[in-house]
């Protein structure tokens, strides 16, 4: 469609709302202006669709070849000359039973009012890049983990530590898992962590669940335009995979994990990687990032860093811990989320 034509008798309220002001007796002219406008943003919305429009901007002459009077019967055209994206010019005219009255050009930028909306908001969010802890924040996992660390350290023929404290081994990069809390040394904790990802990528990684309304969640901020990244200490390939059995994946932007060497397994580490695989700068970009997790060693490696944190009380660290590591604010459920980034 590149043509659309409206009609209108020129009542006093009519003229009223052209103007602005109450009811006047006098020459019609504004209102016809103001149905020709009509007729160019009705064909506008006609040709993007049903959505509901917002115009950021309008150019408008129009040449009056003569004037009309209260009560004139009034048909105004919009005629589509040229379009540009979101950019519209028309040639408009209107005319009264006895010939045309007024003739011009309008020119108007005219976008979906959602979609814009969306945008101006972006540009006022607190944080651009939100990085996500995986083990404890989105993912209920400690039954998979704790079942790979006892098959690595039953394999190994050491004591077995108590693991009833998930903090412990929840958290940590694997490698200083098997140095810390196990005692072994480099040699042998290597050798423990690949007994460890053995099981794991066999049966561990399947016992994962996603915490409640996590998912309603992640939608949310990923419709809202975030830029949004999985930041776990977990090896990178796992990490994707148990993304994938959560059904999450379609949400994040970037999947962000440790090496099989072991390398990048630090938060203060994987932070700056999250950032560029966003398309963000690190260093440019830290005021803008927020790393949400559910341990202090999450809350240390923001801070190491230099990034906010954001604590999740219903994982499997305590918030005392991360209050003394420097978490700014802290959600007790995923639907607390969304408000925080925004305080």
């Amino acid at each position: 469609m590149t043509e659309k034509t409206v009609f209108q008798k020129i009542e006093e309220q009519h003229l009223a709302s052209a103007m602005g002001s109450g009811s006047l007796d006098v020459l019609a002219t504004p209102a016809v202006v103001a149905l020709m406008e009509y007729a160019a943003s009705s064909l506008a919305q006609d040709i993007l669709g049903d959505e509901t429009l917002t115009t950021v901007g309008t150019a408008i002459a129009i040449e009056h070849t003569s004037a009309t009077p209260c009560g004139a019967e009034i048909t105004a055209t919009a005629k589509l000359t040229e379009q540009d994206g979101r950019v519209f010019r028309f040639d408009v005219s209107a005319a009264d039973q006895k010939g045309e009255i007024a003739h011009g050009t309008h020119t108007r930028v005219s976008v979906k009012a959602k979609a814009f909306q969306e945008k101006t908001d972006r540009k006022f969010f607190r944080y651009h890049y939100l990085l996500f802890d995986l083990d404890g924040t989105l993912s209920r996992s400690a039954e998979g983990i704790r079942a790979s660390l006892e098959h690595a350290i039953q394999r190994m023929g050491v004591p077995m530590p108590d693991l009833s404290d998930y903090t412990r081994y929840i958290g940590p990069p694997l490698i200083d898992t098997f140095k810390n809390l196990v005692g072994l040394d480099d040699e042998r904790a290597e050798i423990g962590s690949e007994l460890y990802r053995s099981y794991y990528n066999k049966r561990g990684k399947f016992l994962n669940d996603v915490y409640s309304g996590v998912k309603e969640v992640v939608e949310q901020l990923h419709n809202k335009g975030y830029r949004m990244a999985v930041c776990t200490s977990k090896y990178e390939p796992f990490a994707r995979e148990i993304l994938a059995i959560l059904e999450l994946t379609d949400y994040f932007d970037a999947v962000c994990g440790s090496n099989i060497d072991g390398s990048r397994k630090d938060k203060r580490d994987l932070i700056p990687y999250a950032i560029e695989a966003l398309g963000g700068k690190p260093e440019r970009d830290k005021d803008r990032t927020v790393l949400l997790g559910d341990t202090w060693y999450d809350a240390r490696g923001a801070g190491e860093y230099g990034v906010d944190f954001i604590g999740v009380e219903y994982g499997y660290g305590d918030r005392a811990s991360m209050e003394r590591e420097g978490a700014v604010a802290f959600a007790k459920t995923p639907q607390d989320i969304p408000a925080l980034l925004q305080a």
